[in-house]
């Protein structure tokens, strides 16, 4: 037949003929145009999904930082402390709001205590600007000013915390616009209902009139063979191309900002501990 020629002479490198780069048992019974799609995702998901996280890094860093910086200029330029104040509470409850809508916390939320420093700064600021001196009050501001810090240290470890990539994927949920990703995958679940990620299914109801042609024609896809995996070995294999360890190049990028966030937090620690003793 004429379709069978075509085949043999045109369609030399077909999907039959091209060994798939899927790893070790991680296709599916779908058909072959979502198993290709799949594949590729893996090239550029989580570079997607960490951008989305950046936004979220993004944003509520500056406005941290929009808000000191309110406070040097309200109380150090202009001495209006309740006109800072009135700054202080909507940037306070603008980070609280972003926190709600982006984060799904898998335990105790302790990344709400990020917020709290901009109260603690501020009233760390009105003091040291007081008219009058009193060491008391004095040792009561630096008091202030340690529990900021303190909080911001624990609040970026909190958030290095839920950027990680899970060791587990989110539950199935049949419902419009809910995200779902293999288990082999490893991304951060606290984010999952704001990343919008939807990968191809593994297994389908629908019928794959083309594959079943071709298995009528061919004998039997391959891609039912393989021998079954643990899903730490099928996570080990998707992640085998991201270094020694096993981490994705995006993920690399925000542990590195985090950490270095973290370090000058500790430093800025150290320079007001020197100054507090000198």
């Amino acid at each position: 037949a004429w379709y069978r020629k075509e085949k043999a002479v045109d369609n030399v490198c077909t999907i039959d003929s091209v060994e798939s780069m899927m790893p070790l048992a991680a296709r599916g019974n779908v058909p072959e145009h979502f198993e290709a799609y799949r594949e590729m995702q893996m090239e550029w998901i989580p570079y997607d999904v960490y951008a989305r996280v950046c936004i979220f890094l993004a944003f509520m860093h500056l406005t941290h930082c929009w808000a000191y910086l309110q406070i040097g200029y309200l109380l150090q330029e202009v001495r209006a402390v309740y006109a800072c104040a009135i700054v202080m509470l909507p940037m306070f409850v603008l980070q609280q709001v972003i926190m709600t809508l982006d984060i799904i916390p898998d335990g105790l939320p302790i990344h709400r205590l990020g917020p709290f420093g901009l109260w603690f700064a501020y009233f760390a600021a009105v003091i040291e600007y007081k008219r009058w001196y009193d060491p008391w009050t004095q040792e009561f501001g630096f008091f202030l000013v340690y529990c900021a810090y303190a909080i911001h240290i624990i609040y970026t470890i909190q958030l290095y915390r839920l950027c990680r990539p899970s060791e587990e994927a989110p539950s199935v949920a049949e419902s419009p616009g809910a995200s779902w990703w293999p288990g082999e995958w490893r991304l951060p679940k606290a984010f999952q209902h704001a990343i919008w990620l939807v990968a191809p299914p593994k297994e389908t109801n629908e019928h794959d009139i083309v594959g079943e042609l071709r298995d009528m024609q061919t004998g039997p896809s391959k891609k039912a063979a393989g021998t079954p995996h643990s899903d730490t070995d099928r996570r080990a294999d998707v992640h085998r191309s991201f270094g020694k360890q096993g981490e994705s190049p995006a993920w690399f990028s925000v542990k590195v900002g985090l950490i270095s966030l973290l370090i000058a937090w500790v430093w800025l620690v150290a320079g007001f501990t020197w100054e507090v003793l000198n």
